[in-house]
């Protein structure tokens, strides 16, 4: 049988002395067990990923980025100043940041007031745009995204970080 050596810090001893006495067995077992469940959680987390590919760039000078994820959310609505429509698809990554396509549609008055978009000529512009923010937590989309959409990031991603509520019941 494999020896495997484990190195407590002293903060950490009286938890694994807890954790004996709780279980009334030898403590490789119970680390065992803990291992298990935490390869499993991940492995389920890992199952739902895949390569997914999204374009970024003007309409004129689209560009492909890939990156392996999963889709944990949708968000439709303005930026800030109410000038345009955005859409945006947020993932989780592979590597455990969050990646937001956020696509700038077209001038909101298409949606807001349709009569006003056709007489200022707003059909002329192009403006469909996209582009790929990726950070580690919501502070690395401020000034990044519409407030809205961070509200969203926020909810989605302490979602993600508690999948599971463990009761102690």
């Amino acid at each position: 049988m494999p020896n495997k050596t484990i190195y407590v810090s002293e903060k950490d001893a009286s938890l694994f002395d807890e954790a004996k006495n709780i279980a009334g067995e030898a403590l490789s077992s119970v680390i065992v067990r803990a291992l298990q469940e935490y390869v499993s959680r991940h492995q389920e987390k890992a199952k739902g990923m895949k390569d997914v590919t999204v374009k970024v760039g003007s309409h004129a000078a689209e560009r492909e980025q890939r990156f392996v994820g999963a889709k944990i959310g949708d968000w439709k609505g303005f930026d800030d100043a109410k000038e345009w429509y955005m859409t945006s698809t947020i993932y989780h990554t592979q590597k455990g940041n969050v990646a937001v396509h956020l696509v700038t549609v077209c001038k909101a008055s298409l949606l807001t007031n349709s009569k006003e978009w056709k007489a200022r000529g707003d059909y002329l512009v192009d403006a469909r745009s996209a582009e790929l923010i990726v950070g580690q937590n919501s502070e690395d989309f401020m000034g990044k995204i519409p407030n809205a959409l961070l509200e969203n990031v926020k909810e989605v991603m302490a979602r993600e970080e508690k999948p599971v509520e463990y009761l102690d019941i």
